[in-house]
Order: structure tokens, then sequence, then C-alpha cells
């Protein structure tokens, strides 16, 4: 008869009560993670609010909703302690409930049993698991009876809670199981210990160098920040503490609150397949596991070369790249040999637990060398042609030529333009342009059948390309798609979804000349600018510029970008002046009475030096600022960033800068002036050159005659 203890029922009833550790360890561990953060934050939000109460009662609903919130996160999803509780129950039980198999009595003893090895491995693997649910379970019952019971059953959001329970268990669940698998695949628990960090953190690494390696030797790799959450993602350990329940949060730079959330249902799907097949595997391996394998580094021989070779080539990649990085390329290939030939010294000593195992397998050394040599080589000359590689223009669906993949460009001609931009990027010689100093940089991204592929390339900043660019920053699909003009959503507003607008004239500099914060109203000049916008035939500068902000349920103003208004706009310039009272305030000798022209010179040493020269005649001064606008508060900096705005600057100011000393109210300030292509005051400037020239000659004592900059 068999008795009643190994049954299954028996069999676990008695593994639990055996282990009561785990449920000490547990309960302790969620009660600092989970219920006492709650409970503290409670009472401080308590004593804070009859504070206010009793000295600023116009803080209570803020204050209180801040409490609210906080409370939410910390049931939910957004709890680090909480996660970091669940890693260490994983770790913890995983090892502790396979542990025996480390110990050659224990195994004698628990392989005696006259029980299968199925049924042991699940009794095992079961215990452990209950310990770390269990508690986790009880110890949410218990602070969310608190909650209620302390007045803040407002913060609980049963919808984030279920979502945070469901993320924690399913990412728990795989990380117990990549534990076991590595238990009862080692036959040391140290060992276990440094290959479980192997297991969880080296296809996060494997991604790392590869991204590395190839910003090394392709010139036209670039990486995009989807690769990088795609690159975390394997590592579920890494990724926990990056998921909110069932979503992944984007923290604001604002607020600690969570913004712009996407679901994460695909990925923790995945995560729970993964977790099912890990367990089957090491239930696989538990079963086939030899007895006499105990107390060995490995317990399946044959899985020691591959680790051996998978460990050493990771390794010295990433000491030839560490190496490089700090002393030079001839020092990557030194740290390639050194991290190779240093880790399967240690490995070898591991598997023998023996110093003299460092001299152990040769021929296995110089065969991972060979192999991890040939693979940098056929990189360093680009044997698969990655730099050269083009798409085949009828197979390009879409296009971006900023790499965003919110920028999906489609129409024919802009993919055209792309796709040419994009022949001339891989024909370049980038030494050259490096050399000549004139060179604008695109990243490139094509949407092909089923997959993306995006490139980085160096063109000449010359009038074919310009002209190319141009053509797509002028296309209405462009600026609907990357205008913050138009991703405003005019059609749906409501109490998450706040807008206000802070206005810019030439005259207000720095300082915001109105805000519009009316719905109604912002909605109409959003409306009015777009269609004005696409209707635009000239290339003038704005004459206002528009800051468009979210604002959260606090009331913090997140920016959303910038809008410009030009004299071509005239509905919009009307609705602005009878909504906000603003109209433009152009620059004109009754607000500026001073201008600097800066000279951008070099000296007889082939120092860059800037000479300025003071401009007062009033006539010169109107001349200066007939076509100009204030650079600072239009934001109007980078030439080719602003191109993208549809705007063409003058590039004359790459070497001389024109500065007005702008009076408003009772202040001064001074701002650099910019003007659209072909209105530069060439006369003016031209004028004031020589003068310069002078003021340089007198500041030189010994170092020489002053030339001019070249261009």
């Amino acid at each position: 008869m068999t008795s009643k203890s190994f049954s299954s029922k028996g069999l676990l009833g008695d593994s639990l009560r055996r282990n009561l550790w785990g449920f000490v360890l547990g309960g302790v561990g969620f009660f600092f993670s989970l219920l006492l953060p709650v409970l503290m934050t409670m009472q401080r939000a308590l004593e804070t609010r009859a504070h206010q109460l009793k000295q600023f009662p116009e803080l209570v609903d803020q204050g209180w909703q801040r409490a609210l919130s906080t409370v939410t996160s910390l049931l939910g999803g957004g709890n680090p302690f909480v996660k970091t509780a669940f890693v260490v129950m994983a770790i913890v039980c995983g090892i502790a409930m396979f542990a025996y198999l480390h110990t050659r009595q224990k195994v004698d003893f628990y392989h005696s049993l006259p029980i299968s090895r199925t049924r042991l491995f699940v009794n095992n693997y079961l215990t452990g698991l209950i310990f770390a649910v269990s508690t986790y379970v009880v110890m949410l019952v218990i602070t969310l009876a608190c909650t209620y019971a302390m007045g803040f059953g407002a913060a609980v959001d049963w919808g984030v809670i279920g979502g945070a329970v469901l993320c924690h268990l399913i990412v728990f669940l795989l990380l117990y199981s990549l534990t076991v698998l590595t238990t009862v695949v080692c036959g040391n628990t140290v060992i276990t210990l440094l290959l479980l960090a192997w297991v969880m953190l080296s296809p996060l690494l494997v991604r790392m160098l590869y991204s590395g390696l190839c910003n090394k030797f392709y010139e036209s790799f670039t990486m995009e920040s989807a690769n990088v959450q795609a690159t975390l993602q394997l590592s579920p350990l890494v990724q926990f503490f990056l998921l909110d329940g069932l979503y992944y949060g984007r923290m604001s730079s604002v607020n600690v609150n969570y913004i712009e959330r996407t679901s994460a249902l695909g990925l923790l799907l995945v995560y729970l397949v993964a977790a099912v097949a890990v367990t089957v595997l090491g239930w696989y391996l538990f079963r086939i596991r030899k007895s006499e394998r105990t107390g060995v580094a490995l317990a399946f021989t044959p899985a020691k070369l591959p680790i051996k070779v998978y460990m050493c080539l990771i390794m010295g990649a990433a000491f030839g790249l560490a190496f490089g990085m700090i002393a030079g390329d001839f020092w990557f290939w030194v740290g390639l040999v050194l991290g190779t030939v240093l880790f399967h010294w240690i490995v070898e000593m591991i598997y023998a637990f023996d110093f003299h195992a460092i001299f152990a397998k040769p021929v296995h050394l110089v065969a991972i060398l060979v192999v991890l040599f040939a693979a940098m080589l056929c990189m360093k000359f680009d044997v698969t042609g990655y730099d050269s590689w083009l798409p085949d223009r009828d197979s390009i669906q879409a296009v971006s030529i900023n790499g965003s993949a919110e920028e999906k460009l489609t129409s024919p001609d802009n993919i055209d333009a792309v796709y040419q931009l994009a022949e001339m990027g891989t024909k370049v010689n980038r030494d050259a342009l490096h050399e000549e100093g004139n060179y604008r940089g695109l990243t490139l991204r094509f949407w092909l059948s089923g997959r993306t592929a995006m490139r980085f390339f160096l063109l000449p900043d010359d009038e074919e390309v310009n002209a190319l660019c141009n053509q797509i920053y002028s296309s209405e699909e462009y600026r609907r798609a990357t205008w913050p003009l138009f991703q405003v959503d005019l059609e749906q507003q409501n109490a998450e979804n706040q807008y206000s607008l802070d206005i810019y004239t030439s005259e207000s500099g720095y300082g915001v000349a109105s805000t519009l914060n009316d719905w109604a109203g912002i909605r109409q000049v959003l409306t009015t600018l777009q269609k004005e916008s696409l209707m635009r035939t000239e290339n003038g500068l704005p004459v206002l510029r528009l800051e468009i902000f979210q604002l959260d349920a606090d009331g913090a103003k997140m920016l959303e970008g910038d809008a410009y208004v030009t004299a071509e706009d005239k509905e919009t310039l009307a609705l602005i002046e009878k909504l906000a009272g603003i109209k433009p305030m152009p620059l004109s000798t009754d607000n500026v009475k001073q201008i600097e022209l800066q000279y951008s010179m070099q000296n007889a040493n082939g120092d860059m030096v800037w000479k300025s020269v003071k401009v007062t005649d009033p006539t010169d001064i109107a001349a200066l600022l007939q076509n100009a606008v204030n650079r600072d508060a239009m934001n109007l900096y980078d030439t080719n960033e602003v191109a993208v705005n549809g705007f063409l600057l003058d590039e004359h100011m790459d070497s001389v800068h024109i500065v007005a000393c702008v009076k408003h109210g009772d202040a001064e300030n001074w701002y650099w002036l910019t003007y659209a292509e072909g209105d530069w005051p060439e006369d003016i400037v031209e004028k004031y050159r020589a003068d310069a020239l002078e003021a340089a000659k007198d500041d030189v004592t010994s170092s020489g005659m002053v030339t001019e900059a070249a261009g």
C-alpha cells in the first residue's frame, strides 16, 4: 500500500510544512514592499491634508489627488519594491526547491523515495510557486483592506490592480522557471547563480554588442529607440522594472506620472509561452539527469562546449569594444584576444574545479579565436555589403527622411526623393566630406514588405541635396505627418486633454507675449492655421511663434512643439489679435536703437576670432531690420532644422552674426537676427567689414596679419 505521505496531496502538504521559511520570506518581503509603503504613504497624506486644511486650504484638493495617484501606483504596476520582492522570491525559491541536486546525500535520499521523477519535479516546482503567490495575494488583500479603512478607496483601481497582478505573476513565472532550469542543469549552487545571471542578462549583452560592433564597422548603421526597447525585452529581469502592469510606461519629464502608455499584452504573452517552454525543458532535463552528476559544474556534459563557445565569443567581443573605446582601433584587436583567452581559462577552471585546467582544450581556444576574428574581419571589410545596400525601388512601400516611425511618407514623389538621397549616400566619399566640413546627416527609413530598414548617410550640403530635402519638407504629406500643428487632436477635448498656446513676437523675445487657454479659441486658431499653412506660396519667415502645450491632470505643461504664423496667414493673425490681443510687432528703429555686427575672422596663427562693430546710424539700422526676424524669439537656429518647418534661411549667419538690442518696455535685451534666403543685407554688412578688420589689426601685437575667414 502506498503511504498517504507519497500521494500528490500529501507530498505537497508535507513539502510546504517542511519549508515554512518560504512563507516567512514571502510574507516579510511583501510586507516591506507592498503593505508598509502604502501605509506610510497614506499616513503621510493624511497628516499633510490636515496641515493644509489649516494653513493652505486651496492646495488640499491638488495634494489629495497626488496622494491618491501615488497609492494607485503602489497598488498597481508602478511599485518597484514589489517587483524586487518577486525577483528575490523567484531566485531563492527556484534554487532552494531543487538545490538538493547539488548534494550527494540528499540526491540519494530523494531519488530513493517511491515516487516518480515527474511527481517530484511537480511537487518541488509547485512548492516554490505557492510560497510567492500565496504570500503576495494575502498581503495584497490586507493592503486593500487597509486602503479602504483609511479612506483611500478612491485610489483602488481594479483594472490597474488586475493588470499588475497578471504582469507580476507572468514575469515571476518566467524568472522562476529559468532559475529552476539552471539549478537542474548545474551540479553546484554557486555555479547555478553564475549561470543564472548569464542566462538572464547575456541576451541583452549580445544585442548591445551587436549594435556596438555595427556602429564601429558600418558607416550607415543607426539604432532607433524602438530597437532599444526590443533589446531590453530580451531580459525579462530588466524589462520587469520597465512595465507598468499591462503597459509600457514612459515617464514624463514634467511630473512623476506615466504618460503615453502602450499595451504590453503581446510581450507578456510571449513571456508566458516562454515560461511554459522553459518549465517543460526543466522537467525533461530533471527526468534524465544522472544522480552521479552531483557536485560537478554542469550536470550535462554535451552542454559544456556550446556554453563555453558562447561565453568566449561574447566576452571576447565585449573586451574588444571596451579596449577600442579606451585606446583606439589597435587595442580593439588586442582586447578580442585577451577577453577570449581569459574567459576560456575561467570556464575551463570552473568546469574542472582546478586551476591547472587553464591549459586544457587549446584547440578549442584557437578555433574560437579564428571564428571571432573571421566575424570581425567580415564586418570590417563589409563582406555582406551593409553600407552599399539599397532596397529595390519597387519594394518600397513608405519612407521617412528623419528615421521616425511616425513620419511615414507614401507618396511616389517623396519615395523617389528619399531613394535618390539614399543612392547618393551609398556613393559618397565620407572621408572627403569630413575634410571639406560641408555635409549633412540624414537617417532614412524604408518600409518594405513585412519589415523596415534604416540607414544613416552623410551627404554633401549642396544644391542638389537641399533641393531634394526641401521638396520633401514642403510637401503636404510631410507637413501633416511631422508638424506639431497637425498632431493636436482637434476633434476631442476632455478633462484629460487640455491645451494652451504661448504666443511669441519678435519684440517679446524670450518672454511670452500672451497665453491662450480657451479651448474653443485654440481649436479655431489651430484649425485656421492648418488650412493656411498648406497654402503658403512664399518663403516668408514667421512673424509669430506658438508654443503648443498639453496640460496633465495636475496642470503641468508638456511641450508638444512649435507652430509658426507667417505674414501670409492673414486669417490666423486676425483670430489671434481678436482672441489674445496680440499682433506681430516687427523690429524697427522705434524699438531698436543699436545693432552689433560680429564677423568671423582668422588671424595669422590660424585661430578663429570674432570682431564686433556697433551700428548706430538709423538709416543702416532700418536697412538691417527691413527683412529681419528675431531668431531667438522664433526659435530659428539650425538651417537644416528650420527647413523641416518650411523655412529657408540665409546661410551667411555662419560667418556673420547680426545682433540687435531690442527695447521692450523698460528692459533692453540683445537678440540674434535671421533672414530668409535671398534677403541678406549684403551692402550694409560689407560696409562695416572694413571697420571690423581695422579693429582686429589694432588688437594684434605680435601675432601677424589678420585675414578674413574663408567663406
